[in-house]
């Protein structure tokens, strides 16, 4: 039937699409149409069959198809109210759960789990033969190790996440010496139901890096860890079947399907290297999580669509369990609202659009086998160059990692203080009029860990989501308004040609909102006096004058003076960057220019310093 159908029609060559398009560009280059991803390879316009002749098209290994929806519990009080709360979300459609009992140097996070007997209080009630379980202890694992294999004889599934290295990046220190850490790593080798050593590269993902280091890089801490259970006398076989990924999920919707597929095609080259075949017995066994690292503080219901698109990539990209973090998790530490909406997108993924009904829905995809192919490969270069470089540990020690991922999280901030990559209701777009008390503890948590000891055995990751500089600048103007009950006023004078004064008072308005001042915008003024005496009635604390750059030359004299003689403290700022009046405009008496090119955060830090609000 297909050769009947598809022989009523001539094929097209691959040349024939790319002719089509170069008519099309009408003589622009055709890199246009190509994307440049931040792993350093470009993406073409279109993919077609032809371009998997060449490929080994992996099978990827799972042991079952579909993924356990894993709600997180960070209850703080009691652990009988985490119990509670645990037994009510197996009813709410959770099929796996995730307990966060944190303690270190006299900081608790999560659960108070003081010892190993409390694990009975916990667990009561709940069917661990059914509902598998993440247990979230750092470097407490090793003290809980004998209860947790006690309940895993009869559990489906325990994960606990000792993880020394992470710790490292994270903290600074391991947390023990390295004998002490080598000695515990050898006491949790596991053959059961429960794997106790993870490897949080989501601790990658929020701190900046790309998808391929995080790819490269989680393998080399894997193999680190391997390498450790071997020398101690474990098979290959035990030592990987001890081993998980946490991995984080960003905003990088194709990459990070393809993410996963490489790290279950790059993780079971590796096992087959210890051992022959022993990828195929031993897939990776991979939780995925959505990172803070694009989440936002302002606008934060976009969150939900950041979070959705998160899960369909780890959940296409053949994650075995999945965590949406709620939407309002940057300033919120419980909210039942941001919880159900973070579980519900799951069950809309299973339920309506049936993800879970295949082993791996992107097979086949032109694109995205492509794809998978191109992270293999540059993943794998940069693993290697991690292990002749000495393996994992020694690159964290001599600081290499920290400092390739801390390239790449300066790269990405810069993208988004151009506004070149956009956070949508943070640096574009965003609701001026919006106030957000609640976020101080959130501002004060960051700040404290930015002002964190330094003097620690490992560079730290700086652990601060894309949004961080936005939101304590717009903060300072929710402070000044708790205080005040006013935020500073923005006048757009507009004036000339309509089009172009259109144009830059959108742009004024959308670049100076980042702030939260309130902003009054105007349909023109027939001159320059008319729109002054405006910006008086109107009390401002800023005028910007917004016409075209040819208008410029006249205007700009009578603005400045009239300026300087009805509003001499007021802010006189310029839309636009006319390069040959710069000069000009400044000795006039312009004070600045805002346009695409200029710096959002250095304009968002002079604001608030000549404003008064900082």
């Amino acid at each position: 039937m297909e050769d009947l159908l598809f022989s009523e029609f001539p094929g097209t060559g691959s040349q024939t699409w790319k002719d089509l398009i170069l008519k099309d560009l009408k003589g622009a280059s055709y890199d246009k149409v190509q994307w440049e991803t931040e792993e350093g390879f470009s993406i073409e316009p279109y993919y077609r069959a032809e371009d998997l002749e060449a490929l080994d098209l992996p099978t990827l290994q799972r042991k079952e198809k579909g993924w356990l929806i894993t709600d997180p519990i960070y209850q703080n009080q009691s652990i009988t109210l985490a119990n509670e709360e645990a037994k009510s979300l197996e009813k709410k459609g959770a099929d796996a759960l995730l307990f966060y009992s944190h303690e270190e140097a006299g900081n608790r996070f999560g659960i108070p789990l003081p010892g190993p007997d409390d694990l009975q209080r916990l667990f009561s009630g709940l069917d661990l033969k059914k509902t598998p379980v993440i247990l979230s202890l750092a470097n407490r694992t090793p003290d809980f190790a004998k209860e947790i294999r006690s309940f895993a004889k009869e559990a489906k599934q325990i994960l606990t996440d000792y993880d020394p290295l992470g710790s490292a990046l994270l903290c600074g220190e391991m947390g023990g010496s390295e004998e002490k850490i080598k000695s515990n790593l050898a006491t949790l080798v596991s053959s059961g139901s429960e794997r106790f050593i993870c490897i949080h590269s989501y601790y990658l993902r929020e701190s900046g890096s790309t998808i391929t280091q995080e790819l490269a890089y989680s393998l080399a801490w894997a193999v680190e860890y391997l390498n450790i259970l071997i020398e101690s006398g474990a098979k290959p076989s035990v030592a990987a079947g001890s081993v998980w990924f946490w991995t984080g999920i960003g905003s990088d919707y194709f990459t990070e399907i393809a993410k996963f597929r490489s790290l279950r095609v790059l993780w079971a080259k590796i096992l087959d290297a210890f051992e022959p075949g022993l990828g195929e017995k031993s897939p990776a066994q991979i939780h995925a999580s959505t990172t803070e690292w694009n989440f936002t503080a302002y606008d934060p219901y976009v969150n939900m669509l950041r979070g959705t698109t998160a899960a369909m990539s780890a959940v296409i990209g053949g994650a075995d369990s999945v965590t949406v973090h709620p939407f309002d998790k940057v300033y919120n530490d419980s909210n039942e609202f941001g919880v159900r909406i973070a579980r519900n997108s799951q069950l809309l993924l299973r339920h309506e659009s049936h993800l879970d009904k295949v082993d791996d829905p992107s097979s086949g995809s032109y694109y995205l086998e492509s794809l998978t192919h191109k992270l293999c490969e540059v993943s794998w270069t940069e693993f290697q160059s991690v292990e002749k470089d000495g393996g994992f540990y020694k690159s964290l020690l001599d600081g290499k990692i920290q400092s390739k991922i801390e390239s790449s999280e300066k790269k990405k901030r810069e993208a988004v203080s151009s506004r070149k990559q956009t956070l949508l209701g943070t640096n574009q777009y965003p609701l001026a009029s919006e106030r957000h008390s609640d976020l101080q503890d959130s501002i004060g948590k960051s700040n404290d860990r930015i002002n964190a000891p330094v003097q620690t055995k490992f560079k730290r990751l700086n652990y601060l989501r894309l949004s961080w500089d936005f939101d304590r600048l717009r903060f300072a103007t929710d402070v000044h308004f708790e205080k005040t009950k006013s935020v500073p006023k923005v006048f757009l004078l507009t004036i000339g040609n309509l089009g172009m004064r259109k144009a830059r008072a959108a742009f004024s308005s959308n670049y100076i909102g980042c702030l939260g001042y309130t902003i009054q915008d105007n349909l023109g003024f027939d001159s320059i006096e008319e729109g002054i005496q405006a910006a008086k009635n109107f009390k401002a604390d800023m005028v910007v004058l917004c016409s075209s750059d040819e208008e410029y030359i006249e205007l700009i004299p009578a603005f400045c003076e009239g300026m300087k003689k009805n509003l001499p403290n007021v802010w006189r700022v310029l839309a636009g960057f006319p390069k040959d009046l710069i000069s000009k405009s400044e000795s006039e008496g312009i004070e600045d220019f805002i346009h695409l090119k200029r710096n959002v955060i250095e304009f968002m830090e002079k604001a608030q310093k000549k404003l008064g609000v900082l």
